[in-house]
């Protein structure tokens, strides 16, 4: 987060987590950070865990590599905070301890600058990221907290399309980066195989010839099915694009085409509307237990998740749990009987409400619905049962929804619903939003939408973002054995999509370019893999065990401290991407460390570096970027190839 400084004229950035793990005095703390608060504090008379807290990087890496506020010490001493930074300064320039990891100390205004000398400091991050009985970036934060992250949620006898595609892509980096933290994650993909969609679905299939439908099922699958979902939505979109253009400014100026069209719908309103009390009548009639009913919904639920597999599998996504909306529902029975029974429903316009507006509120909030006025639930009722079978079952820390930025109005009634009903817990609930994944074909942006027909599935994008990445390694690699072409674009292919999406913060609507994701000079997920494979490349030419016992003091480059710099964030960059449920900050961090890693291997030479001592050193941070590029990599669900 930006915060202003009145000395420097400028904003510098605060990392809550790099604030967090200096307080923190994790594992990650290394020599040169231990050694400064150790020498601060003896200074100051705060503790070592109090300076590690303050601690932060300066706004520009010419000022320093820690900076130390004096804005709460000299309020406490009543002094001006740049007279006590001064004074500070000039004790801490003598003391003999912190010279040998500092080589200049600097007052600024109210802030105390700090100047690690190089090779230490890289010699201290280096030994940590390698440190075999310590993981870098893994901590116990998490211990004895199991979290739920509700993710994916496709809908059954429907495609696997990109409108889930980014709730899928970010709800499993968000349980990875979560794992990493120690916390125990239930990942949840609530299906959406319950509700009026359902009715629907069952009048398509009834309205179907019954030989060519079970040819079609058995040759097409899902396919058939998302065909016969479209088709019976047919007149209800016909009607909504001619009320579109009822819309229009122009028609209101031209009678009698406002009255054709006027004429256009109410020709056509009576069939969707039959449409509509059919397919409601035939959910009703599933939640009513009809067993013909039940069997044809077990039998789409089951060809739907025998695709979606599929998908899962290209993107490396599993769950703990696969218990869609139709699972609640013997416990919606008894949660909705509890509520009437304990008073907590108010019959209102035909249906059982939970009211959300306090009485005399000046802004009325729409009730809570549990039952509609024709006798079924929706999937306000399916989401508040699921709430509270959660918390029985897994006793959860938080319960994340990721799901798009137009349910939040949604998520706030659910949420206050479960304050009404008395459930501590709903704070401990968080609606992770994001936006709009639009994808540019030629010279027109497509929405996608099930209803409307226009949508690509999934495995359609992934096949065309693999295939153009064929070429391009066909072009670029021509000598790579065949069967490693195919793996390479695979994974460069699916992981240009995902990176895509997770390189921009979750509310930004997406508009997915498909030369522009591909690109590997670009801010894109093949430029970081890219950069990956260039430092296995080094490793396998150097073709040894690389040398860890190296000594890494000789790492005294502005680009090798750069790039040293970038690994000391990582645990901090993780530990903010889990705070703020936002994976972007790992894309970043990714594309930083790539931009510094070429830059130093652009300008320094590792195999035929001066001396032996110096290139083992380098290669230690080779090897030590590989890795860390690799993790982050790994944490947003993407592969890491040593080739490409």
């Amino acid at each position: 987060m930006p915060h202003y400084d009145p000395v420097r004229r400028c904003h510098f950035w605060v990392y809550p987590g790099w604030v967090y793990l200096m307080a923190s005095g994790g594992a990650h703390i290394h020599h040169v950070l231990h050694t400064l608060a150790r020498r601060v504090s003896a200074c100051t008379g705060l503790p070592d865990e109090k300076i590690l807290g303050m601690l932060r990087p300066p706004p520009k890496a010419e000022m320093g590599d820690y900076a130390f506020p004096c804005f709460e010490l000299a309020k406490e001493k009543k002094k001006a905070p740049p007279v006590l930074a001064k004074e500070l300064a000039e004790v801490l320039i003598r003391d003999v301890e912190l010279a040998q990891v500092v080589h200049r100390v600097e007052a600024e205004g109210p802030f105390l600058n700090f100047h690690a000398q190089r090779g230490v400091l890289c010699s201290a991050v280096l030994r940590k990221v390698c440190d075999p009985t310590a993981p870098y970036a893994q901590s116990g934060e998490g211990a004895g907290k199991t979290i739920v992250i509700d993710y994916s949620a496709p809908n059954i006898a429907k495609p696997f399309h990109v409108g889930h595609l980014m709730s899928t892509v970010l709800g499993a980096s968000l349980v990875r980066i979560h794992r990493l933290l120690g916390y125990k994650v239930e990942g949840v993909n609530h299906l959406g195989d319950w509700g009026t969609q359902c009715g629907y679905q069952f009048l398509a299939w009834q309205r179907a010839d019954p030989k060519v439908r079970e040819e079609q099922l058995a040759a097409r699958g899902l396919e058939y099915l998302v065909e016969l979902y479209v088709g019976i939505n047919q007149p209800a979109k016909t009607i909504k694009g001619l009320e579109e253009e009822l819309l229009d400014k122009n028609i209101a100026v031209q009678p009698d085409m406002r009255a054709k069209l006027e004429a256009q719908i109410a020709e056509r309103k009576p069939a969707a509307d039959e449409i509509d009390r059919e397919a409601r009548a035939l959910f009703k009639k599933l939640e009513d237990g009809d067993a013909e009913l039940r069997a044809l919904w077990l039998r789409m639920r089951e060809t739907t998740l025998a695709v979606l597999q599929k998908s899962y599998d290209r993107l490396g996504v599993s769950f703990e749990s696969s218990a869609g909306e139709g699972f609640y529902e013997e416990y919606m029975k008894k949660m909705v009987k509890e509520l009437k029974d304990g008073g907590k429903l108010t019959f209102s316009e035909g249906a059982w409400v939970i009211p959300l507006s306090e009485e005399g509120a000046k802004k009325k909030r729409p009730p809570f619905i549990i039952i509609k006025s024709d006798g079924g639930t929706k999937y306000d009722t399916r989401d508040l049962a699921a709430a509270i079978y959660r918390k029985e079952t897994y006793g959860f820390y938080k319960n994340l929804y990721v799901v798009s930025v137009p349910q939040s109005a949604h998520f706030e009634g659910l949420f206050l619903a479960l304050e009404k009903l008395g459930h501590a817990w709903a704070k401990d609930c968080v609606h992770v939003s994001f936006g709009i994944m639009q994808i540019k074909e030629g010279d027109e942006t497509l929405p996608m939408s099930t209803r409307s027909g226009r949508m690509i599935p999934l495995n359609e994008l992934l096949d065309t973002m693999v295939e153009i990445v064929r070429k391009i390694v066909e072009e670029k690699n021509p000598e790579l054995p065949a069967a490693q072409k195919a793996v390479v674009a695979e994974a460069v292919g699916v992981g240009a999509i995902v990176f895509w999406i997770q390189s921009r913060r979750r509310t930004s609507n997406i508009v997915f370019d498909w030369k522009g994701a591909t690109s590997p000079e670009g801010d894109t997920g093949p430029y970081v893999q890219y950069t990956h494979a260039r430092a296995c490349s080094i490793l396998r030419k150097f073709g040894a065990k690389v040398p860890l016992q190296a000594d890494l003091t000789l790492l005294v480059e502005n680009e090798e401290l750069a790039v040293c710099k970038q690994l000391e964030r990582f645990p901090a960059v993780v530990q903010d991407a889990a705070a703020g449920y936002e994976p972007s900050l790992i894309a970043t961090w990714l594309l930083e460390t790539s931009r510094a890693f070429n830059d130093f291997y652009n300008k320094h030479q590792v195999l035929k570096a001066e001396h032996l001592n110096l290139m083992q050193a380098r290669l230690v941070l080779v090897d030590a970027t590989r890795a860390m590029l690799a993790k982050g990599l790994g944490l947003l669900g993407i592969s890491a190839p040593e080739e490409m």
